[in-house]
């Protein structure tokens, strides 16, 4: 098979190439657990974020044959926050030959490499695998490009129809309002005390600016009270026939409680608002956030949804 390659250029069709190989390729997935978007959500995605973070073309690239039929693309992005570059595993049609996705994968890897080697000793290239029925298949690509397992997720789902939890009676809920003082001043207290949000948020200017940030977003929140004591808070991204996702949940220490009944309240608020599960990921075997969905696991509050994994590129 005679196979064209080409760099990413905008508004010459490639964004729609892109969706639609995307779309069907997730459609074949028997494990995916969410619905599939539709090629015209997905294009306007892929515009949007072009639109507000600049795509450098050449991190971006596609296969083609020679009469111009689409076969793959791989995509990649650097991450500031975490001195990262992750670069996608090929995205292909179901006659694309293994052997085009291999070069088009490592031509990314190569560029991404020689872009990125002034980042620091830091920096790292990372891909990584989610679905159960491919993992064998994506685990075995990566190692044959030089990654390793760095670091092993978990992905799980919340049960609405399971939202009583044993000793909640003693915790007041209620909706919290980012441009109420009462609740602004809560939220401050709480995210001083909460570890996720005092290694996001060091300084408390910094907390401050990121909820008059947030502000502007079309958010539901809710805030959980032991008397007068906030012990929970959270605020999600929901809106119709949108995938919910989740802004921030804080909790005060040796309150997980509230955490666990926090988490359910806000998966039945999205629920409720776009008649999807709010899903979440966290990582294996470690922290306090594992032992207590394994908690909410026996129970019956999630559903585990798969094991995904993150690699690195192994450094020479």
């Amino acid at each position: 098979m005679e196979v064209e390659y080409r760099k990413f250029q905008p508004n010459e069709g490639l964004e729609e190439i892109q969706a639609e190989i995307y779309v069907n390729a997730q459609k074949r997935i028997p494990d995916r657990d969410y619905p599939v978007p539709t090629v015209e959500e997905v294009v306007q995605q892929i515009k949007t974020r072009n639109k507000n973070d600049a795509p450098d073309v050449n991190a971006i690239r596609y296969a083609f044959t020679k009469d111009g039929t689409p076969l793959a693309y791989v995509q990649s992005h650097y991450m500031n926050r975490y001195n990262a570059t992750e670069v996608s595993f090929p995205h292909a049609t179901e006659n694309c030959p293994t052997e085009v996705q291999d070069k088009l994968f490592q031509d990314v890897v190569d560029y991404v490499v020689d872009r990125d080697k002034n980042k620091g000793v830091d920096h790292q290239v990372i891909a990584g695998g989610v679905y159960q029925s491919k993992m064998k298949q994506e685990i075995a690509f990566l190692k044959s490009h030089d990654f390793i397992v760095d670091r092993k997720y978990l992905t799980y789902r919340y049960n609405i129809g399971s939202l009583e939890l044993e000793g909640e009676e003693k915790f007041t809920i209620r909706k919290g309002d980012l441009t109420d003082e009462t609740d602004m001043a809560a939220l401050m207290e709480l995210g001083r005390l909460d570890e996720t949000s005092l290694e996001a948020f060091p300084k408390e200017e910094q907390l401050k600016r990121y909820y008059e940030n947030i502000q502007r977003n079309p958010l539901k929140m809710i805030l959980i009270f032991e008397d007068d004591l906030i012990v929970a808070a959270g605020a999600i991204r929901a809106e119709e026939n949108q995938n919910p996702s989740v802004q921030f949940t804080f909790y005060r220490p040796r309150k997980e409680l509230a955490w666990k009944l926090l988490m359910l309240n806000i998966s039945k608020k999205a629920f409720d608002l776009t008649q999807k599960h709010l899903s979440a990921t966290y990582e294996a075997d470690s922290g306090i956030e594992f032992e207590m969905v394994q908690e909410l696991e026996k129970s019956g509050h999630v559903k585990f949804i798969s094991k995904s994994y993150r690699f690195n590129l192994t450094k020479n």
